[in-house]
C-alpha cells in the first residue's frame, strides 16, 4: 500500500522539479535573496552572534552552518511566512539548500533549486496537515514541528537518494519532530538556535537513510500528498517589508495608510485620541502586547509598538537589531492610545488572510480602513525592486557588496553555478 510519505518521496526526487515554470524560478529566486538578507542580518544580533559561537563547537562544517544560518535568518522576524500552516520554511530550507552547496552537494542552480523547491512543499505541506495555526494557539511551534521533515526533503534530493530511501528518511524526520521550544520571552532565548537543531536533524536522517538506517512514518496524514504536483503551497508564501510578527503586518499597514492618505503631520499625530485595531482573535492573542517592549522580540510582536513606530519613526521599522527598543515620549504616548480588539466578524478568515480594521480618531473625524492582503502578502507581492529594497535596508552590507548580490541573483538562470551567497556578511 502506498502512503502519503511513499508519494511525497517520489516527488522529491522526480525530474519535474528540475524544470520549474519560470514564473516559479524567479519566485524562488527572491526567496533566497531575502533568506540570504536575514541571514547577513541575524547574524549581528546577539542571538545571531550567540549561535555562530554555539555552532562553531560542532566538528562537522554542514551541520554547524545549518544551526548557525537557521537561528539567525529565523530570529529577525523578516524572512518569509506561509499562511494556513503558519510556518516559515525559508530559515529551514534555505538555509539548509545553501549550506549543502557550500559543502559540494547542490552544484548547479537547477540542483540547488529542485532541491529548495522540494523542501518548501514538504514543510509548507506537513505544516498544513497538522493544522499549523490551531497547533500554535496550543502553545507548539509549527516549523518547529516540521523543520526536520522540510529539511531531510532538501538533503535526500542533494544526495541523489531513491525513493525508498528517501521515504525512510522523512519517516525518520517525522519521528524527530518537536513543537514546545524554549519560549521567546528572553532576551538571548535558545528558541532560534533549537530550530537549528531541527533543520540539522533532518539532514541527520537523510544521512542515515544513505546508510541504511530507515524508519517507518508514525503519521501519514492524507492532505501530504493531495493535488501534490499539481498545486503548488510554494506558490502562497509571502514575504515581509520589515521585521514583524506577520500576525501585526496588516494592521501597521493600516495606520501607515490612513496617515499617508490622509496626511496626517506631526500635529494630527499629537491629537490623536485612539488608535482601534480589529483583528480575528487568534491574531489579537499574539499581537497584542501593550506593555512597553523591553526585549528585541517584543518589540516585533508588538502592534502598539509597532503602530507607533510606524507612524513616528518608519525609518526604524527596518531595524533589525533593535537592541535596546527605540522608545521616546512619544512612542510611550502614541503606544497608550492604540486598542487591540476581537472582531468576530472577521474570526473565520484567519489563518486564509492575516487582516486587520484600522480607526484613526482624530477630533471631529475619525478615520478607517480594512487591510486584508498588506504588500507582502502571497496575494499582493514584492517584486525583485522592493525585495532588493529590504535587502538593502537591513543587511548593512556596502552598496558594491549589496548591488552585485542583488545582481548575480537576479541574472542567475537554471544553469548557472549557485551564487556563492553563504561568503557574505
Amino acid at each position: 500500500m502506498t502512503t502519503a510519505v511513499d508519494s511525497f518521496a517520489a516527488f522529491i526526487q522526480s525530474r519535474d522539479l528540475a524544470d520549474p515554470p519560470p514564473e516559479r524560478f524567479e519566485l524562488l529566486k527572491r526567496h533566497v535573496l531575502n533568506t540570504v538578507g536575514a541571514r547577513i542580518a541575524g547574524s549581528r544580533t546577539n542571538e545571531g552572534i550567540a549561535a555562530a559561537r554555539a555552532a562553531a563547537t560542532i566538528k562537522d562544517e554542514l551541520i554547524a552552518n545549518i544551526i548557525a544560518g537557521c537561528a539567525q535568518t529565523r530570529c529577525t522576524e523578516i524572512d518569509d511566512v506561509h499562511l494556513t500552516s503558519c510556518t516559515t520554511p525559508g530559515a529551514v530550507v534555505v538555509t539548509t539548500a545553501l549550506a549543502l552547496a557550500a559543502a559540494g552537494e547542490l552544484r548547479s542552480l537547477r540542483a540547488f533549486t529542485s532541491a529548495a523547491l522540494a523542501g518548501y512543499e514538504a514543510l509548507i505541506r506537513l505544516g498544513a496537515a497538522i493544522d499549523g495555526p490551531a497547533i500554535l494557539h496550543e502553545g507548539v511551534w509549527p516549523t518547529y514541528r516540521v523543520a526536520a521533515f522540510g529539511s531531510a526533503a532538501v538533503a535526500c534530493r542533494a544526495f541523489g537518494l531513491t525513493a525508498g530511501q528517501t521515504a525512510g528518511a522523512l519517516s525518520t524526520a517525522i519521528g524527530l519532530g518537536g513543537g514546545t521550544p524554549a519560549a521567546s520571552a528572553p532576551a538571548m532565548s535558545s528558541r532560534w538556535i533549537a530550530l537549528g537543531f531541527a533543520a540539522a536533524s533532518g539532514v541527520l536522517a537523510a544521512r542515515s537513510s544513505r546508510e541504511g538506517l530507515t524508519g517507518t512514518a508514525a503519521i501519514s496524514p492524507t492532505r501530504l500528498a493531495n493535488g501534490l504536483g499539481r498545486k503548488w503551497l510554494f506558490d502562497e508564501v509571502g514575504l515581509k517589508p520589515y521585521p514583524t510578527a506577520r500576525q501585526a503586518l496588516a494592521a501597521i499597514e493600516g495606520a501607515r495608510q490612513l496617515a499617508r492618505t490622509e496626511e496626517l503631520d506631526a500635529n494630527d499625530l499629537r491629537r490623536i485620541r485612539t488608535i482601534t485595531v480589529t483583528v480575528p482573535e487568534r491574531q489579537r492573542a499574539i499581537i497584542d502586547r501593550p506593555a512597553l517592549p523591553r526585549t528585541r522580540f517584543a518589540s516585533i510582536v508588538s502592534v502598539q509598538y509597532q503602530i507607533a513606530l510606524a507612524l513616528l519613526e518608519p525609518a526604524r521599522l527596518s531595524d533589525v537589531e533593535r537592541t535596546p527598543p527605540f522608545v521616546d515620549g512619544r512612542i510611550r504616548r502614541l503606544m497608550s492610545k492604540v486598542r487591540v480588539q476581537r472582531a468576530r466578524d472577521l474570526d473565520a478568515s484567519y489563518p486564509r488572510a492575516f487582516l486587520a480594521r484600522v480607526s484613526i480618531a482624530l477630533p471631529g473625524r475619525r478615520l478607517s480602513c480594512l487591510v486584508r492582503h498588506p504588500r507582502g502578502d502571497h496575494r499582493n507581492p514584492l517584486e525583485w525592486d522592493e525585495v532588493s529594497d529590504v535587502f538593502r535596508t537591513t543587511t548593512g552590507l556596502s552598496p558594491e557588496r549589496s548591488e552585485a548580490t542583488i545582481n548575480a541573483m537576479r541574472a542567475a538562470t537554471l544553469d548557472s553555478d549557485v551564487p556563492r551567497l553563504w561568503e557574505l556578511g
